[in-house]
């Protein structure tokens, strides 16, 4: 496999456009719509490398898996299908179709059906890993549901749950590989009793600032620091502590060791945010305030359901897995906030944004241009430019006779006639960042700095085909 860092260069041009006309419908979106997708036809995804060496070709029957309501125990959106390797392709591919009826309507029923059908997928992927005959290798399903995620026409209010399992309503989201943690502790002081002349000071203070970054172990498992998380016996705490309780119980983190307990690495892990905080002048003591936590599962299912538990209110989240071990809650002491980051590159410097950010809010760093003067349509002298690229690997068939390849590269948004791509999620500008996307801004009527001359409307500037 090779990795390209030239987006909107090549034969294919662009890998996505931007627009509020979408299944039937317009003044919608923006959606963001990859460039191998046709409007009302099925959405093939080929995944090359994690077939399983055994696996045979022909149709893969996904498992039904146990999910909270209101997710099924299985769905007929997404499909899947061994393809084995062409006279262009060396390894096998997993096929994924998705059903074109859900995938191009833009009734808001059938979007929030999809995004249930992909939950469901996602928990079939992993137990297809764990199979008798494992149809695909141990690790990989995150990678599956990243590949069709990216392939799928999704509105801009999509990308997040679709990318990183974030769930507006209730204030949660899916932590991975490559994020950052930025915990903000804030503990309880105590400086007067009722009716003291220092009692307005008691509450919530801040303590300090914490970043965790969030990395992938060999074992499949998550940690909060690439460091201990090489440490083989973990981390115990002193003194020790007292017998366990019948049932088990939330971790209470005071601070980042807490997280690196031995033992307690899962696979997933889930963000959770209260929609209540003691205000900072609570009387709440410490130890029993609000704060977020994590949640920590082994599979996708047994987070969901975990994560239910806690939502619902009917338990503190730790249940038993399908491996017999727990899951874990992470609650904190005090009064703390967690807020997801991700990597990005713009104008050449790398920048850590909060989960959130969109394209508008990076490019209004710099400048302040109109939105015809960012879409660089050619109307009069708009010296500005916009390049974008996002990761996405190529979704060619790995069987002849086309010339398959599976390069992953940073391919190009076209931003042409996102001024006018105008729905209920904003404009084209609006589009949230993942990680690894990479801007270039900045005055093409200027030499230097890497930025060339304006080209004007359909330009391979204005489709985001800089060099980042």
């Amino acid at each position: 496999m090779t990795v390209a860092n030239n987006p909107g260069k090549g034969p294919n041009g662009p890998k996505y456009s931007i627009t509020s006309s979408f299944g039937g419908q317009s003044g919608i979106g923006p959606f963001l719509i990859p460039a191998t997708a046709t409007s009302g036809q099925d959405v093939d995804i080929y995944v090359v490398g994690p077939v399983d060496s055994n696996a045979a070709a022909g149709p893969v029957i996904l498992p039904n898996v146990t999910l909270p309501t209101p997710l099924p125990a299985t769905q007929t959106v997404f499909s899947a299908q061994i393809v084995l390797p062409g006279a262009s392709a060396p390894l096998s591919a997993l096929q994924i179709t998705a059903a074109a009826a859900l995938v191009w309507s833009a009734d808001s029923t059938d979007r929030t059906n999809l995004l249930i059908a992909f939950q469901v997928f996602m928990a079939q992927l992993e137990a297809l890993e764990v199979a008798a005959t494992p149809v695909i290798v141990k690790g990989s399903a995150e990678l599956i549901v990243g590949r069709v995620a990216a392939m799928l026409p999704l509105q801009y209010d999509e990308i997040l749950p679709f990318f990183y399992d974030f769930d507006p309503l209730h204030q949660t989201i899916g932590v991975s590989a490559g994020m950052a943690l930025q915990v903000a502790w804030a503990g309880y002081q105590y400086c007067d009793g009722p009716d003291g002349p220092n009692e307005g000071f008691n509450g919530f203070a801040t303590t300090g600032l914490t970043v965790l970054d969030v990395v992938r172990r060999p074992d499949f498992t998550l940690a909060f620091d690439s460091f201990s998380g090489l440490f083989n016996p973990g981390v115990q705490l002193q003194p020790p502590p007292p017998p366990p309780p019948p049932e088990p119980v939330p971790i209470q983190a005071g601070g980042p060791v807490d997280l690196q307990l031995g033992g307690n690495a899962r696979r997933h892990v889930k963000l959770l945010w209260p929609t209540i905080f003691p205000a900072s002048n609570s009387t709440q003591p410490s130890g029993t305030s609000l704060s977020c936590q994590l949640v920590c599962a082994d599979t996708y299912a047994d987070l969901a359901a975990a994560v239910a538990q806690v939502l619902g209110g009917s338990g503190s989240g730790i249940i038993t897995q399908a491996d017999n071990k727990p899951t874990v809650v992470i609650q904190f002491t005090g009064r703390v906030t967690i807020v997801p980051y991700v990597r990005t590159w713009a104008n050449g410097v790398a920048q850590t944004v909060a989960v959130g950010t969109t394209l508008r809010n990076v490019v209004q760093r710099y400048a302040d241009p109109a939105p015809y003067q960012l879409a660089n349509t050619g109307i009069g002298a708009t010296p500005f430019s916009l390049g974008f690229g996002r990761w996405v690997q190529n979704n060619d068939p790995p069987f002849p006779p086309g010339s398959h390849d599976d390069t992953y590269m940073l391919g190009a948004i076209n931003f042409t006639d996102a001024d006018q791509a105008i729905g209920p999620c904003g404009d084209g500008f609006d589009l949230p960042l993942l990680k690894g996307d990479t801007l270039t801004t900045g005055d093409t009527n200027r030499s230097g700095n890497g930025q060339g001359k304006s080209k004007g409307k359909g330009s391979a500037t204005a489709a985001g085909g800089r060099k980042p």
